[in-house]
């Protein structure tokens, strides 16, 4: 029954996207500006970071171009990206990628959670992600409050419910306490993990070879993006 009920869910997903992204044809060139090619999107993003940092942006350069390109053929990221609200963390200034090269998903502490998940079974299902980088930053106040154990008012509990498993075995300090840096690397990686164990789709384009899943931190007072191991 299972084995039933998924194939007729791939099918119907499979014609809904068919008709989403018609105009992806090899004719449209879309995959050509907007694309990047899985053995080289670690890099990609390393070097983009290298430009922020030195002032060297390229994105507009080609900001127009493709505007008109993405809002006329459609989309295909090739990168997805999981990071916080925080107003100091934008992915395509960090990654200096233009329109339609990241798909993002932006949450206080970077947390996974159905809809995220969701819209990320969606990007590598139907648009070609093959890259998610979950992205923790420094000076995280999500992070922060979990770690502090502090009673947030009205709905803001609910991202310190969804850290604090993170931190469970995050390493603590001589005063058994763990430390916010720590616990910002730790909530990366356990929500990283989270995001694929989590979702059969992703499950699958992991084993298969078709997706990939790190964890980064960002530097908010240098701009510096280190990936974690």
């Amino acid at each position: 029954m299972i084995s039933i009920f998924r194939t007729a869910v791939t099918l119907a997903l499979s014609l809904s996207f068919t008709a989403c992204v018609s105009t992806n044809s090899p004719e449209s060139g879309r995959a050509l500006s907007t694309g990047i090619e899985p053995k080289m999107a670690m890099q990609a993003l390393k070097d983009g970071n290298d430009r922020y940092l030195s002032g060297d942006v390229r994105t507009h350069d080609w900001l127009h171009e493709r505007i008109a390109k993405t809002g006329r053929d459609g989309q295909t990221p090739s990168v997805g990206i999981l990071t916080c609200a925080d107003s100091r963390t934008p992915p395509e200034l960090i990654f200096d990628q233009g329109v339609g090269s990241l798909f993002v998903v932006r949450i206080a502490g970077n947390f996974q959670n159905d809809v995220g998940i969701g819209t990320f079974e969606y990007g590598v299902a139907a648009l070609g992600v093959h890259t998610i980088v979950v992205l923790g930053h420094t000076k995280c106040g999500a992070v922060n409050a979990t770690v502090e154990g502090k009673e947030l008012p009205g709905r803001m509990s609910s991202f310190v419910a969804a850290i604090r498993p993170a931190l469970a075995n995050a390493p603590k300090g001589a005063d058994g306490r763990v430390s916010t840096t720590d616990a910002e690397i730790a909530n990366v990686r356990w929500q990283a993990a989270e995001l694929v164990k989590r979702s059969d789709i992703l499950t699958k384009a992991v084993a298969d070879g078709n997706l990939q899943v790190v964890g980064a931190m960002y530097d908010v007072e240098t701009g510096a993006v280190r990936f974690l191991d």
